[in-house]
C-alpha cells in the first residue's frame, strides 16, 4: 500500500479481485473436487453450522466497536441472520442450515451433539480473534469480505453458496427447492456484499484506512482458506470411505 490513497472504484476492484482469486484457490479446488455423498454433505453441513454461529458471534464484537452508523449496518445484516425476512418468510439462517440438513437425513439432534472438526475451530477462534482485537475497520472488513466472496454478483461462476449447491443438485439429486440455506445465501449474498463499500464511501478514504481494509481482508481470507482445507480433507475421507 502507498502512502496515498486510492479512489474508492479501486479499492474495491481490489477486494473484488481477491474474492475471486479465492473461489480459484487450491483450497476451494480441492473443496470442488470432492465426490459428494450423504454422509459427507452432511459433515458440509454440519460445520457450515459451527461457522454460521461464529460469524455471529464476530459480527457481535465488531458491532461494538464500530461507529453508530455502521452498527446500524450491520444490525441490518444480522436481522436476516438472526431473525429471518419476516416480510419474505425466511427463517433464520441457523434454521435454514437444519432444515437443508433434512434433506441428507440430520436431525435436530444431529446439530445439537455436532462438534467443530479441529481445522473448522481453530479457523473460527481465528476470526474471532480478528472480531475482538483489531481496530474496528480491519475487524468489519475481515467480516465484509466473506460476504463478498460469496456473492455471485462478484465472484465470476458464482459463490461458494451457488457451487456447493450445484454439487449438492447435480451428485445428489437434491434440487434447490430443498437448500434453504445454499438457496437464500445465493439471493441475499447479492445485498449483504455491498456492506464494505458503503462503509469505506465514509471511513475508507485514507491510505491508513484502505491499509486496514486491505489487512482485514486478507487476513479473514486466509483462514477461509484453512477452513475450507479442513472441509475437503474429512470430506475426502469420507468419500473414500463410503466408496471402499
Amino acid at each position: 500500500m502507498t502512502d496515498k490513497a486510492t479512489s474508492l472504484n479501486e479499492l474495491d476492484e481490489k477486494l473484488f479481485a481477491m474474492a475471486n482469486v479465492q473461489l480459484a484457490s487450491q483450497e476451494y479446488r480441492n473443496l470442488y473436487a470432492v465426490p459428494l455423498n450423504r454422509k459427507n454433505a452432511a459433515f458440509y453441513i454440519l460445520q457450515r453450522h459451527h461457522f454460521v454461529l461464529n460469524r455471529r458471534c464476530c459480527w457481535a464484537a465488531v458491532q461494538c466497536m464500530a461507529p453508530f452508523d455502521v452498527k446500524g449496518m450491520i444490525w441490518g445484516h444480522e436481522e436476516d441472520e438472526l431473525v429471518g425476512d419476516r416480510a419474505r418468510g425466511v427463517a433464520d439462517h441457523v434454521t435454514l442450515g437444519m432444515q437443508e440438513g433434512e434433506a441428507v437425513g440430520l436431525t435436530l439432534d444431529d446439530f445439537a451433539n455436532s462438534r467443530p472438526a479441529d481445522g473448522v475451530q481453530v479457523a473460527c477462534y481465528a476470526w474471532l480473534h480478528i472480531a475482538r482485537d483489531k481496530p474496528w475497520l480491519e475487524a468489519f472488513a475481515a467480516s465484509c469480505i466473506l460476504e463478498v466472496a460469496n456473492s455471485d454478483a462478484i465472484v465470476k461462476s458464482g459463490g461458494n453458496a451457488r457451487r456447493i449447491g450445484e454439487k449438492m443438485r447435480d451428485e445428489l439429486g437434491i434440487g434447490f427447492e430443498k437448500q434453504a440455506s445454499n438457496a437464500e445465501h445465493m439471493e441475499i449474498e447479492i445485498e449483504h456484499a455491498t456492506l464494505l463499500s458503503q462503509a469505506a464511501a465514509k471511513y475508507g478514504t485514507t491510505a491508513d484506512a484502505q491499509a486496514q481494509i486491505l489487512r482485514g481482508a486478507e487476513a479473514s481470507l486466509a483462514i477461509d482458506r484453512v477452513y475450507k482445507a479442513a472441509l475437503a480433507e474429512e470430506m475426502a475421507s469420507l468419500a473414500d470411505a463410503v466408496a471402499a
